[in-house]
């Protein structure tokens, strides 16, 4: 693990390079205006949670299948899976403080609501141990994210929360606001999703292992305190949508939401129906339904056919008419929209369902995948076309003609590229894993083109971003 805060660790693609885990840098060269500096608490989730895809997709299914480059399913894919486990490291011993999450220069001032809803998809690695079994990294990596977790789910349900409102720590007699409620919705999610695979049959051999009583001291709370929460966030959920506009309003925003913390809030309806529909009652069922239904309209809105996405990319606000989303900015926030992609393809998604959960996918909206994924192959292709410059992504582009607005190359937007391309590649059919290259040459240079661009971000990110 991390020695003095610092741990060397030979990695790279083949390459051997020597990379050091440690502070994570906003941007490969700092300059005026940079979001955060290193040791920034969002930089840190926002790497961690791009290794855990990275690592993810370096199986010999995909990376690291024989006909694209079978080498990265051995030694490198262990070393992401052990550079993860040492960032985690460092994460606990300088941001984590009983729950509460801060930067480093401020250890003070509690992290806003979005770096808890960063955080919590360490789930997505914790859950994912099994690949890593082979590189003698199950039990790290299944045992040591636990104690994190269970302190993460503890603070957000004891302090940011009450009577059905998600807000910052000293702030629960304020109406909501849509960006706090969102991401509190998302960070949410992982909390419900432990429950979840704890009841469900797929859960048998990890989750499930624990007794009702066990599960309840790691998480801080009981079954039915869960299924409390999910039906009081529900009612509040339900005095804020607005039918005619197909969107929730808080606040002064009304119908104009940040793209991203739109993408928080649908991933967050997962975790409040999938509660309610698992372990609630014929009417919760019902309310399940709903939430589902505005979900899945939501995302449709975004990312369908008809939604606003330009040549270039997503406008990183949206405003909610009739049921469809138009631009409300003319910039392009590289990050915002890949971390978009990210909310509604990864993890405990929308668009991902097992047995023992609902079946609304199917049941209800048996087209909603196959419409979301030709938006994010519009997306895939313009980032290959336009958002990626020398090499790597930039940090904003002119949604009206896709000049470059700032060409920064940032840990948010190299970190959401990663999570988004790796997470949502397959969704639709312009790309697939190498498996299926050999049936259509086309298909191959897109994914192919594609990996390549994914691996160059990961090196960045393994050799500059984190120091």
């Amino acid at each position: 693990m991390i020695v003095n805060g610092l741990h060397a660790l030979a990695f790279g693609i083949g390459t051997g390079l020597l990379i050091t885990v440690g502070a994570v840098t906003a941007s490969v060269a700092e300059a005026p205006g940079s979001e955060g500096g290193e040791g920034a608490a969002a930089d840190t989730f926002a790497a961690l949670g791009a290794l855990t895809v990275k690592g993810r997709l370096m199986r010999e299914s995909e990376l690291g299948h024989e006909a694209y480059r079978p080498d990265l399913a051995g030694d490198p894919m262990g070393a992401v899976g052990r550079a993860w486990l040492d960032l985690l490291q460092y994460a606990d011993d300088n941001h984590l403080d009983e729950g509460e999450l801060r930067d480093i220069d401020q250890p003070n001032q509690p992290a806003n609501m979005r770096v808890h809803a960063e955080a919590a998809y360490l789930y997505h690695m914790h859950h994912s141990a099994g690949r890593f079994e082979r590189h003698g990294l199950f039990e790290a990596l299944t045992h040591e994210p636990s104690p994190f977790l269970s302190q993460l789910g503890q603070h957000l349900l004891d302090e940011r929360y009450s009577d059905g409102v998600f807000h910052q720590p000293g702030q629960a007699k304020q109406a909501p606001d849509a960006p706090t409620m969102a991401q509190g919705l998302d960070a949410f999610h992982a909390t419900a999703y432990a429950w979840v695979r704890w009841h469900k049959p797929g859960g048998e051999s990890d989750m499930g292992q624990l007794d009702e009583a066990t599960m309840e001291a790691w998480m801080g709370h009981e079954r039915d305190e869960l299924l409390s929460v999910a039906r009081v966030v529900a009612e509040t959920l339900e005095e804020h949508w607005d039918e005619h506009a197909g969107v929730y309003r808080f606040g002064e925003d009304g119908a104009t939401w940040a793209i991203d913390d739109l993408g928080a809030l649908i991933r967050g309806h997962k975790g409040i129906y999938e509660i309610l529909y698992v372990f609630g009652q014929a009417d919760d069922k019902q309310t399940a339904a709903g939430l589902f239904d505005r979900a899945m309209s939501m995302s449709e809105a975004l990312l369908g056919e008809e939604g606003p996405a330009t040549l270039w990319g997503l406008p990183a606000e949206v405003r909610f008419e009739e049921e469809a989303a138009v631009a409300a900015t003319d910039v392009i926030d590289v990050a915002a929209q890949w971390r978009l992609v990210h909310q509604i393809t990864g993890g405990f998604s929308i668009l991902r369902e097992r047995e023992g959960t609902s079946s609304f996918l199917d049941e209800r909206a048996p087209d909603l995948t196959a419409n979301v994924g030709k938006g994010i192959d519009k997306l895939l292709v313009s980032a290959l076309d336009h958002q990626i410059v020398d090499g790597f992504v930039v940090a904003k582009l002119d949604a009206d003609d896709g000049s470059v607005l700032d060409d920064r190359t940032t840990t948010q937007a190299v970190s959401a590229f990663i999570r988004g391309v790796g997470n949502g590649y397959r969704i639709g059919t312009a790309f697939d894993r190498p498996g299926s290259w050999d049936e259509d040459k086309e298909l191959a240079e897109r994914s192919e083109r594609l990996y390549d661009r994914f691996l160059e971000h990961g090196r960045l990110l393994t050799n500059e971003l984190l120091r």
